[in-house]
């Protein structure tokens, strides 16, 4: 019986399809709108700062007030303010300057716009007078009304908003011309005489400004007076906004005092900010302190700009530390730093040469007797005088040697800080070298250091002996020749070895040409040519053998160069 084929047709699907597929299309229409909801309102961009650099134009100084042997002094001293201002890192904007500098923005800016739109307009208005068509001239005045509209929106903006500028400027110095290429003072920290641009003349600082592309300019005067020199300043900025004029006078001889004198009152103008000042103290006193990088004094006053300062502290045998601050103007700080001393392990090195000498690095701990000691203890009545060794006061407590009395080889006692490494030398009277470096024992062998509790006597100390030798001197190259001979045997060995295979296969064809024929005549040839294919080989050999015992003589005589590590 045949079954009715049922069709698969929109009827025939029922009424919750056609619902579902109205769902289908209504999701479709309503989802962009769901997009743009989810975006939600977007944050107003702000404006960003313009003006963000103030540039300083240092101009050549006039010395010629001076007489001809005392002008490098006026080249000298602007070369060493230009190297001082450069470390200025910003300037501090005042309220005037800020408005003078706005104004000026918003000036730059409204010609800006200006002058594109009147360009704009008169483009619209030389079209009455090109003779065009109607129907053309109806669509380049339809053009130009459409590019028209956003330069009208521009002036309109440029007219009612003004420029925001940097309060806090970066500072820089005007690259100056050295030798055929543009350099910056920062690199080249003595720029030459004939570097830097000419003065312009009073009244004309604006149109200088403009043509350097420069917010400031430094100008200087020095003349000869009275046997001591007059020197003026005058640092003019745009606009007018602020306009600095210094003088001093000073002798030749005061020339570095008056140099650090007028770096400090141009540091204070240009940076319109008082420096802060800055005392380090340590403990240790002759700890090694860097003050962003520069290296200064314990107690000594620093003059540094407002801002983030980093210092850290160094020494010998202790902990360093580094501590970041942040300083504000005319501010006072003084920081101490106190250094927590390493802990040290103490050591005994036993000495055998005569009148060793102890390094610990490039340090002279001391040593034995000399032939200068004892010359010095004739001269002192016959007492042989004794080196002491500084100890650390949280080291092992050395036992007293009493090696002299006992005949046996004098022990010298030393310290270094445990877990780290230390390069020792010996030095005796002999011209004999002994070289070592020791790790100190880490922190965690309490074996050997010693406890509050116990006494000097209860300490374990580790012994090193050293065995100097003679060193080789500048002529003597115990290595390279050790080397040029193994590389000599080792390439004998290479041009027999195939040598050796050549004259074997000789020997080889030979003997078995005298296989075939037995004839008498190949026979002698045969039993020559076997006997020295076995010389050959034995000649490779012995070269073979060369070579190792040259590399074994070559890897030992390196090695001895090599300085051991005592752990």
């Amino acid at each position: 019986m045949d079954r009715a084929v049922k069709k698969n047709t929109p009827q025939s699907r029922g009424p919750a399809y056609r619902s579902r597929k109205w769902r289908f299309f209504l999701l479709v229409l309503l989802y962009p709108g769901f997009s743009l909801f989810a975006r939600g309102k977007q944050e107003e961009s702000k404006p960003t700062p313009v003006n963000g650099e103030f540039v300083l134009c240092v101009t050549a100084f006039d010395v010629s007030g001076l007489p001809p042997s005392q002008e490098t002094l006026g080249f000298i001293l602007q070369r060493e303010l230009v190297r001082d201002l450069a470390v200025i890192p910003y300037r501090l904007r005042s309220e005037e300057e800020l408005f003078r500098y706005q104004g000026l923005a918003w000036t730059a800016v409204m010609h800006d716009a200006a002058s594109r739109l009147a360009e704009k307009r008169l483009e619209r208005d030389a079209l009455l007078y090109q003779g065009l068509p109607n129907w053309k001239y109806k669509k380049e005045l339809k053009r130009i009304n459409g590019e028209l509209r956003p330069l009208e929106e521009d002036f309109a903006k440029a007219e009612s908003q003004r420029p925001l500028i940097e309060a806090k400027p970066l500072f820089t110095i005007s690259a100056v011309n050295i030798g055929n290429g543009l350099r910056s003072p920062e690199e080249e920290d003595y720029p030459a005489p004939g570097a830097f641009p000419p003065p312009p003349e009073r009244g004309d600082e604006e149109a200088f400004l403009r043509t350097h592309n420069a917010d400031a300019v430094l100008t200087g005067t020095l003349r000869f007076f009275y046997g001591r020199i007059y020197a003026e300043f005058r640092i003019f900025s745009r606009g007018g906004s602020f306009v600095y004029e210094d003088s001093t006078i000073f002798s030749p001889e005061d020339f570095n005092g008056a140099s650090d004198e007028l770096k400090d009152r141009f540091l204070t103008a240009l940076s319109n900010t008082d420096p802060a000042r800055l005392v380090i103290h340590t403990e240790p006193e002759q700890a090694r302190i860097l003050v962003n990088e520069r290296a200064v004094k314990s107690g000594e006053e620093l003059r540094l700009f407002p801002g983030p300062v980093s210092v850290s502290v160094n020494a010998d045998d202790y902990y360093p530390e580094l501590r970041d601050a942040e300083l504000t103007g005319g501010e006072e700080a003084e920081h101490s730093f106190t250094l927590r001393p390493k802990i040290m392990e103490v050591l005994g090195l036993t000495l055998t040469g005569p009148g060793a000498s102890v390094y610990l690095g490039a340090l002279y701990l001391g040593g034995g007797k000399t032939q200068e000691n004892e010359d010095t203890a004739e001269a002192a009545g016959g007492e042989t005088p004794e080196t002491e060794t500084a100890i650390p006061e949280n080291a092992i407590p050395a036992v007293e040697a009493t090696a002299a009395e006992r005949g046996e080889p004098e022990v010298f006692i030393l310290s270094i800080p445990a877990g780290e490494y230390r390069y020792i030398r010996v030095d005796t009277e002999d011209g004999l070298t002994g070289e070592v470096i020791v790790r100190g024992s880490p922190e965690e062998l309490e074996r050997r250091f010693l406890p509050p509790e116990l006494s000097a006597g209860d300490a374990e100390i580790r012994t090193i002996t050293l065995t100097p030798r003679r060193l080789p001197g500048p002529d003597d190259k115990p290595v390279e020749l050790k080397r040029q001979k193994f590389y000599g045997a080792y390439g004998r060995f290479w041009v027999t070895l195939p040598l050796a295979f050549i004259i074997n296969g000789v020997s080889q064809s030979y003997i078995n040409s005298y296989n075939t024929s037995r004839s008498q005549e190949l026979y002698g040839k045969a039993r020559t040519s076997y006997y020295v294919s076995i010389g050959a080989w034995v000649v490779a050999g012995a070269f073979l053998v060369e070579s190792l015992i040259r590399l074994g003589f070559y890897i030992h005589t390196a090695n001895e160069e090599t300085i051991p590590l005592w752990e």
